[in-house]
């Protein structure tokens, strides 16, 4: 499992995942994926959803997973972690007739000042277009002040050449969550509810995923229908998944909405559905034994 440097032990639900390839007769261990000294095609196969810092050196890991695809089977594809990696992915859906949350674009040629951005009316989010576990992650009121520090935050995020993407904040999620549905070669395991994490005018955060209340759900046949058509069209475009989340909002007339399709490091949250570890172990023995990913 490659695992960023920061989190080399990865989260707690590695020893489960590990113990359940192990009683498959599988070893597996984590190895940062950024250690030059890491021979990668001395392993039968990787998986990169560990690799957490990726989003801070994109260019650095997405080569990284050209180059490792060369030597041994990486899950998931190269193709797959470059198409996930930036959130523009959102377009696709969006044309392809899945409800996404309204987004607004910047790009550093486009919009090389924050200063004349039109925000949304009421609360909404800045954040930039490659991003997780909350980095740079803002969530702003309707005030002046507010107005002004997101303006500031964009700025700042486009000065130093970031993407950034400027959502209205779904104010149901405050009541609700946000709903993860995880998909395991293509095939739904699990589902949870996440709590709200941003805070009203609290500027731009980091590692909010420390601050998770995570809690297994049974998730409502539309929200499933809705993640497997997601999940459908990236497959349509990407080919075969190893893993793969869907993040769900419900828009203000309660349809669900996506705002994340995580292909490249999702957490699992294998600890909270005790069959999950074994799932995923099972998709892994089985892609080893295809030679597939």
């Amino acid at each position: 499992m490659a695992a960023g440097a920061r989190f080399p032990d990865l989260r707690d639900d590695w020893p489960l995942l590990r113990d359940a390839l192990g009683r498959l007769g599988i070893t597996a261990s984590t190895q940062v994926w950024s250690d030059p000294g890491v021979r990668w095609g001395e392993f039968d196969m990787v998986l990169a959803n560990g690799a957490w810092d990726n989003i801070h050196v994109p260019d650095q890991f997405l080569g990284w997973a050209e180059e490792t695809a060369e030597v041994t089977p990486l899950a998931n594809t190269p193709a797959a972690l470059r198409w996930g990696m930036d959130k523009h992915y959102l377009n696709i859906l969006a044309a392809s007739g899945v409800a996404t949350v309204p987004t607004v674009w910047l790009s550093p040629d486009e919009a090389p000042s924050g200063e004349s951005v039109a925000l949304p009316d009421g609360e909404f989010v800045v954040k930039p277009t490659i991003s997780g576990g909350g980095f740079q992650t803002g969530r702003y009121g309707a005030s002046a002040a507010d107005r002004a520090a997101a303006q500031d935050h964009i700025a700042q995020l486009l000065a130093t050449g970031r993407s950034v993407m400027v959502q209205p904040y779904m104010e149901q999620v405050d009541v609700d969550g946000e709903r993860g549905l995880i998909f395991m070669a293509g095939q739904f395991s699990h589902a949870f509810r996440k709590g709200p994490l941003l805070q009203p005018g609290g500027g731009a955060e980091g590692d909010l995923w420390q601050f998770e209340n995570i809690t297994l759900i049974e998730p409502t046949a539309v929200q499933l229908e809705t993640a497997r058509e997601v999940l459908g069209i990236a497959e349509e475009i990407l080919g075969p998944t190893t893993y793969a989340r869907v993040d769900l909002v419900p828009l203000a007339d309660g349809t669900p909405a996506v705002l994340e399709l995580e292909l490249v490091d999702p957490s699992l949250y294998l600890e909270i559905e005790p069959t999950a570890p074994d799932r995923f172990a099972r998709v892994v023995a089985d892609q080893l034994e295809s030679g597939r990913t």
